[in-house]
């Protein structure tokens, strides 16, 4: 809780906290207010006068007004009050949206620009939770927040409010809501524990749900449907659980409270009118007031087990900002000539570790010729995608160097690099919408010719030919089209910004002879236009090389061209 709140602070800071803050304050004093208005009512209600039991009780007071004038007045403070309530509840509203989009915005951008290590690290249905689910649990934890602050700004006015009309009375009443408050630290313990639980179980479910979902084709192939089925059942019949857990203790907490506060009342009422020889006039507001604070003390109880619940997903949510802010990539150097690749790349004794003590690239020193196509084959794990992580600029080494026409690639030079270089994967990644709208990612302002050119490079010439042509939606994941089409598109997004290095990255490995021998003439046709490093087994693309390289336990074993 001391972590998280300030954390909540800093991220509500402004016109609005402060705003509301005042808002809560007023509201407050004016319940305060009423309540202390009720001993001029009752006194001007209970046919004594202006001289009557409670007017002598409370001299300091002053001379009773007129019924009338007392009513108006008491309307006018609740009317203010409602209003006063009113406007917080839209302000509270506006922050803790303001709270969750926050988060939001820069929980994306900070794993958008954190370096590719650290991300390929993560578990993205952790992060698709967190962002889903944790973030909406901190919006909850901000008006629970709050909530915390204006109830016990109330309870504050309401025990001055009694301390005014009687301290005795006042302080047996604070006692035994202090001492409330300490027996339930337990159970407000446990609300944080149950809050850590579900923030795994959400992340149980969400990997469950996205494992299934991709994986949709394989289950049915298996005739697994109701294995599938079971599970989901089961990880969401889990979080439930936990969340019923909570529900229940916090609802008998309530119960107990409401109940030992009635008991408390009506110990009190006995000992104020048996032992404190209290007139009973003298006891209507403080019995009124008595009555407010039980089921506020209720709410305060409530409220706090409410934010030890919702807490640790504002504390997970801010330790994943934290981690992904602090593998951001290199700031941008000073602007400088841009690098290109006219004459050759060399890597120089190249090291990368992604576990301790596993080198994916171990001193590797290789040399290409620019505008030449590049082959570097070996057996999976052997660090050929590492290698070319590395020349994409991707990833920064952890020793060696990478230069470009004799040029050191440096740390802050790798996200402009990375504007020249085009980048197709073993499994062709499209959104969901058209083939225009999957080719505009390469570049937004190209017009209609530059996607045709663009697309005929990469022997995708069926785009003209589909129903909308280029407006053509490819469904979710590109799967309207077949492998080959979704490969040749993906090839076209990235010749879209005429690339000084295209890097083919088992490109062709799912695909059928046909559809392989489509993607092999386009890239034949690409040679000279620019430097084409292609990471491959064997088959076609492999044999266009002008230059062979031999991959094993992250090192060149050999050279071929």
């Amino acid at each position: 809780m001391r972590s998280s709140l300030p954390a909540l602070i800093r991220l509500a800071s402004g016109p609005r906290l402060w705003a509301m803050g005042a808002l809560s304050v007023m509201g407050a004093a004016l319940e305060g207010i009423g309540f202390i208005m009720l001993v001029p009512l009752v006194d001007a209600t209970t046919g004594d006068g202006p001289g009557g039991r409670l007017a002598e009780a409370m001299q300091w007071i002053g001379p009773v007004p007129p019924l009338g004038t007392l009513l108006l007045a008491f309307v006018a403070i609740l009317a203010l009050r409602a209003a006063a309530e009113f406007t917080r509840k839209l302000l509270a509203f506006d922050i803790r949206m303001g709270i969750v989009d926050g988060l939001r915005h820069r929980a994306i951008s900070a794993l958008v620009a954190a370096d590719w290590r650290y991300l390929a690290r993560q578990r993205q249905s952790d992060n698709r939770a967190l962002l889903l689910t944790a973030v909406e649990r901190t919006g909850m934890a901000s008006t629970v927040a709050f909530s915390l602050l204006t109830t016990t700004l109330n309870l504050a006015a309401v025990a001055l409010a009694a301390l005014v009309i009687s301290p005795l009375f006042a302080a047996a009443g604070i006692i035994a809501g202090a001492l409330v408050l300490f027996l339930y630290r337990g159970l407000r313990r446990n609300a944080g524990q149950l809050g850590q639980a579900l923030t795994g179980r959400n992340k149980a479910v969400f990997g469950n749900l996205e494992q299934t979902l991709n994986g949709v084709r394989v289950i049915k192939s298996f005739g697994a449907e109701a294995r599938m089925i079971e599970e989901a059942r089961s990880g969401f019949i889990e979080m439930r659980q936990v969340q019923r857990s909570y529900i229940a203790q916090s609802g008998l907490a309530r119960l107990t409270l409401q109940i030992a506060g009635a008991i408390a009342l009506a110990a009190i009422v006995w000992l104020a009118v048996t032992r404190w020889s209290y007139d009973s006039a003298l006891l209507l507001p403080l019995i009124a007031i008595f009555a407010r604070t039980v089921p506020q003390l209720a709410g305060l109880q409530e409220q706090l087990q409410d934010w030890r619940h919702s807490s640790p997903a504002l504390q997970e949510t801010w330790a994943l900002i934290e981690a992904a802010e602090a593998a951001r990539e290199a700031s941008a150097e000073a602007a400088g000539p841009a690098h290109t690749l006219e004459r050759c790349f060399l890597l120089e004794n190249i090291t990368v570790t992604h576990r301790e003590g596993v080198a994916a690239l171990d001193g590797v020193t290789l040399e290409g010729k620019a505008r030449s196509i590049i082959a570097l084959t070996g057996p999976s794990g052997c660090g050929k995608s590492t290698l070319a992580d590395v020349l994409g600029g991707l990833i920064a080494p952890d020793a060696g160097k990478v230069l470009l026409d004799g040029r050191v690639l440096a740390p802050g030079e790798r996200r402009g690099w990375r504007g020249k270089v085009a980048y197709v994967q073993q499994e062709p990644v499209l959104f969901h919408g058209s083939v225009r709208d999957n080719l505009l990612w390469a570049d937004p302002t190209a017009d209609d010719a530059r996607l045709s050119a663009a697309l005929r490079r990469a022997n995708a010439g069926f785009v003209f030919d589909l129903p909308a042509g280029l407006d053509t939606p490819v469904g979710d994941a590109g799967r309207h089209l077949s492998g080959g089409e979704r490969q040749r598109i993906v090839l076209a997004r990235g010749l879209l910004r005429n690339p000084a290095l295209l890097i083919l990255d088992e490109a062709t490995s799912a695909l059928d002879a046909a559809a392989e021998r489509e993607v092999a003439d386009a890239i034949e046709a690409m040679r000279g236009s620019c430097t084409i490093l292609v990471i491959t087994h064997r088959g076609l693309l492999s044999e266009l090389a002008d230059q062979r390289f031999a991959m094993a336990a992250g090192r060149i074993v050999g050279e071929q061209g």
